[in-house]
């Protein structure tokens, strides 16, 4: 028997927006992302961003007076430049170099992690800043679904063609990965909440505080620490 093939819609299914532009990841992530670049360009800078979705992220970078390039493998807008980076096609505006690459929830969509980040290592000058963020598989909850359900937090069958989450990166093999493709002084850190809402919400903060009884409660930057993410330098 020939299954149906299915296609891959790498876009999150929420109900939040950041000025009439669609939020696709989990809750907290953007506004830590906009403050980890403030960060590591307090003077402004060029910024490419990877994995735009729909540009509620580039807006909020924008609004706080950055120059920002927005790239997407299916742009929603035509501001948005198209960027496959599996197979990169460059333009006079991606081609860079940037101050900075920012890629937030997109390396857990492509194909191999390891040649991307050497593709934005690429695009960076030296001492360029690259900041990436991933689902944190290493957060108790999600190792508490891994033991129940055989898959972390947003990975598993319902995720794999929608969202397109097909790349499971722990902290420790995203640093690696990171390191090997021309970066030094990495910075982790954890931020973000869960998409929870109405009684599973609920049900998820008992099930936290029992984790934090038995020890297991994981101490985040901001939020629940649900997302990881990684700062470097281009050496």
């Amino acid at each position: 028997m020939v299954g149906t093939e299915r296609r891959t819609i790498h876009r999150t299914e929420t109900g939040w927006s950041y000025k009439g532009h669609v939020v696709h990841a989990a809750p907290g992530v953007h506004e830590y992302a906009v403050e980890l670049v403030r960060r590591n360009l307090p003077e402004g800078g060029r910024i490419l961003e990877v994995g735009a979705g729909c540009g509620a992220l580039t807006l909020r970078l924008r609004d706080a007076g950055f120059d920002v390039v927005p790239t997407d493998l299916e742009p929603p807008h035509e501001w948005i430049q198209p960027l496959d980076l599996d197979e990169p096609e460059w333009t006079d505006e991606t081609r860079g170099p940037f101050d900075m690459v920012v890629c937030v929830e997109t390396l857990e969509h492509v194909e191999n992690p390891r040649k991307v980040l050497r593709t934005m290592r690429s695009l960076l000058r030296d001492g360029g800043t690259l900041l990436v963020s991933t689902p944190n598989v290493t957060h108790p909850h999600s190792r508490l679904k891994m033991l129940l359900m055989g898959a972390p937090y947003i990975f598993g069958p319902s995720h794999y063609y929608q969202p397109g989450h097909i790349s499971i990166l722990p902290d420790w093999m995203l640093t690696e990965h990171v390191r090997l493709a021309g970066f030094d002084r990495i910075e982790v850190t954890t931020a973000g909440d869960t998409f929870y809402t109405g009684m599973r919400r609920v049900a998820h903060r008992l099930e936290i505080a029992a984790l934090r009884v038995l020890g297991l409660r994981l101490r985040a930057d901001r939020g629940e620490g649900i997302c990881t993410f990684v700062t470097a330098v281009a050496a």
